[in-house]
């Protein structure tokens, strides 16, 4: 028969599944991610004699920051689970829960870089500070469309560079384009008949791949052709403004080339909302994300205690631990 020490990861499995059947789902994530181990800690000799075990759980460093503030209730919670699932088993009793966090792996001092002397690129006006970096490559009879489009994208923290409308009068206009291209974080091109046959648009697309941009083919009556036929297009035709930048959200925020900055953003325009309403439309935004890495989890977090329109927010502050203890990774 297995000694009670080995059923630590079957009481904890068991554990989960009734937590999360209970709508109990922070409990749940807890024990569905955690390393159980049972840890003798005591014991009594009266009435045949009780051993009495401490459950340490280890989980992700993410798990464990969505617990601050709950960490000394979901212990008891936890512990009055597994001690009833305990019951049978004579002898033993869990009279503990510690939730502590996996220790990270040792990592090593980065080397420095060499100094190149190059000083980085001062940020043009015309992106909004905070936001993600668009650059929309378009001909010019589709300016209206990338305008429109400009505007749906801000929604989603999103600041789209279209030339027409972010380049001014009295600046050299190849100039302010370089700046943008040196600048952005991905690029969106809006391909049509004719854009093979513009030679801006194919140096524009030919330097975000140079520089190792995630592009987005626009697809409005053609399709992505020489380098851009890797890249999956989207088709746009016919569709509105409002669906297509709600699509290119989710392909920013799922590419491994811009999610990152992407995430980053939406992280950014949640800690820093500025009503109760605009927290609650932002964690709505944030929740479509696939995942978070330990800063943005970290940032997430500590916008509960400094914005009071994120802590006060009916639901908010459950709903960000309940997201990072779902998606949160390790860096």
């Amino acid at each position: 028969m297995p000694d009670f020490t080995d059923r630590a990861s079957r009481i904890v499995a068991t554990a989960a599944q009734i937590a999360q059947l209970q709508g109990a789902s922070l409990e749940a994530t807890v024990l569905q991610r955690a390393g159980a181990t049972l840890v003798e800690t005591g014991y009594d000799n009266w009435n045949g004699g009780t051993t009495f075990f401490t459950l340490m759980l280890a989980v992700p460093i993410p798990t464990y920051v969505a617990t601050d503030g709950q960490r000394d209730e979901l212990e008891k919670s936890i512990q009055r689970r597994v001690s009833e699932l305990a019951r049978g088993e004579l002898g033993n009793s869990i009279t503990e829960v510690v939730i502590s966090p996996e220790l990270a792996d040792e990592s090593r001092p980065a080397e420095p870089l060499p100094n190149l002397d190059i000083p980085a690129e001062e940020v043009p006006s015309f992106w909004e500070p905070g936001f993600f970096r668009l650059f929309i490559t378009h001909l010019a009879a589709n300016k209206a469309e990338a305008h429109r489009l400009k505007e749906q994208l801000a929604a989603y923290q999103i600041a789209a560079f279209v030339a027409h409308d972010d380049i001014e009068p009295t600046h050299e206009w190849q100039t302010e384009i370089e700046r943008a291209l040196r600048t952005m974080d991905a690029l969106a091109a809006i391909i049509t008949p004719d854009f093979v046959r513009s030679r801006w648009c194919d140096q524009e697309v030919g330097f975000a791949i140079g520089r190792s941009k995630l592009v987005v083919p626009l697809r409005m009556g053609a399709d992505p052709h020489g380098f851009l036929g890797k890249y999956q297009g989207l088709q746009i035709a016919n569709a509105e403004a409002s669906t297509v930048a709600a699509r290119i959200f989710e392909i920013l925020s799922q590419n491994s080339l811009s999610a990152p900055r992407m995430v980053d953003s939406a992280v950014d325009r949640l800690a820093e909302s500025n009503t109760w309403a605009d927290a609650k439309r932002n964690m709505t935004l944030l929740e479509r994300v696939p995942r978070l890495n330990a800063s943005q989890v970290a940032r997430l977090v500590r916008a509960i205690d400094e914005n009071t329109q994120v802590g006060d927010a009916f639901g908010v502050p459950q709903r960000i631990r309940t997201l990072v203890g779902r998606i949160g990774q390790k860096p």
